[in-house]
């Protein structure tokens, strides 16, 4: 091996080395970014409030209630059963805020990953499904068909 050569291959391992820095610099940008974004997530909460103002839910990053209230005419406004109902529709709507801004915090990542697991195994959920908002949700309203059942209200009966 000349001389040229050997020097040749040092550049090329410079050039290599310089190249695997950066990629290292550009994964631990990531994961404090993933750090900081879970985070972020994890204190995040969402609210709704149904539109007579009788109920007020907050739920976690995961969905779960952490969080009712009950205005003092809600007792009087609404039968048990309904109240109860209200309840779940607003709890329902503010899960579905919380996964609507967990998916614009995820967005820059999921964007930039462009690869989802189904891509990887078929079959499985993916990302995709999971952090986009549930098309035809129904809105919270107040207590004007408080006397339907639940099966009537979606057409089962």
């Amino acid at each position: 091996m000349s001389a040229a050569d050997v020097g040749s291959m040092r550049g090329q391992v410079e050039v290599l080395r310089a190249q695997i820095d950066s990629m290292q610099d550009v994964l631990l940008e990531r994961t404090r970014s993933l750090a900081d974004l879970q985070e972020r997530i994890a204190r995040s909460t969402a609210s709704a409030r149904s539109s007579d103002g009788c109920v007020e839910t907050v739920v976690g990053a995961s969905g779960a209630v952490v969080e009712v209230t009950l205005s003092g005419s809600s007792y009087g406004k609404h039968s048990p059963a309904a109240l109860g109902t209200l309840i779940l529709a607003t709890a329902t709507s503010a899960a579905e805020d919380m996964r609507r801004q967990v998916a614009e915090m995820t967005k820059p990542f999921t964007e930039a990953a462009r690869i989802d697991l189904p891509d990887l195994v078929p079959g499985v959920l993916g990302l995709r499904e999971i952090l986009e908002p549930r098309p035809g949700s129904t809105p919270v309203t107040g207590d004007e068909n408080w006397d339907r059942t639940v099966l009537r209200s979606s057409g089962n009966v």
